[in-house]
C-alpha cells in the first residue's frame, strides 16, 4: 500500500494526539501532594524560625535523639532547659505526611522526652519547637527506625 503525503501527515497528527492524550490521563491520575498544606503562612513566620534556630545553635549538637526499648528518647541537655518547658516535636515524613506525629513536648527532670516507636516507621526529621525560660528554641534531628 502506497501513502501520500497527506496520508502520512494525518496519521502522524493522530498519533501524537493519542499520545498527548495518554499522557495527560495518566498525569491527572498522579497524586500531586505539597510538602506543607499551609506554606503561605510558614513562609510569612521564617524569620521567627530563623531567631529560633540561632537561639537553639549553642546546644543544638547536644540534643540526642536515640531509638531504645521501643521508645524514641530525645535527650536534652540541662542548659537548654531552664524553668518550664512547653512545645511540640513534629516527627515529619517526607514521603507522606499520613505518617506524621505531633507530640506536646513533656520533658522529665532529666531532660528526657519519650515517645512510643510503634507509632513511628522509616526515616523521620524530628522538628523540635520549644519554649524555655521566656525563649524559643527550634531544632531538627534525623531519625532512622526500622
Amino acid at each position: 500500500m502506497k501513502w501520500n503525503w497527506g496520508t502520512k501527515l494525518v496519521v502522524s497528527m493522530a498519533a501524537f494526539m493519542t499520545m498527548v492524550i495518554v499522557f495527560v490521563v495518566l498525569m491527572m491520575q498522579q497524586s500531586v501532594d505539597l510538602v506543607e498544606s499551609d506554606y503561605y503562612p510558614k513562609g510569612q513566620a521564617h524569620q521567627q524560625l530563623i531567631d529560633k534556630r540561632n537561639n537553639a545553635a549553642v546546644f543544638a549538637d547536644s540534643i540526642l535523639v536515640k531509638h531504645l526499648n521501643d521508645m524514641v528518647q530525645i535527650q536534652f541537655p540541662q542548659t537548654a532547659i531552664t524553668g518550664k518547658v512547653e512545645g511540640t516535636v513534629h516527627f515529619y515524613q517526607r514521603v507522606s505526611d499520613k505518617n506524621d506525629q505531633v507530640a506536646k513536648l513533656n520533658v522529665d527532670s532529666l531532660g528526657i522526652f519519650r515517645f512510643p516507636a510503634n507509632l513511628l516507621k522509616g526515616r523521620y526529621i524530628v522538628k523540635i519547637d520549644w519554649i524555655s525560660g521566656g525563649n524559643e528554641y527550634y531544632a531538627e534531628k534525623t531519625l532512622d527506625l526500622p
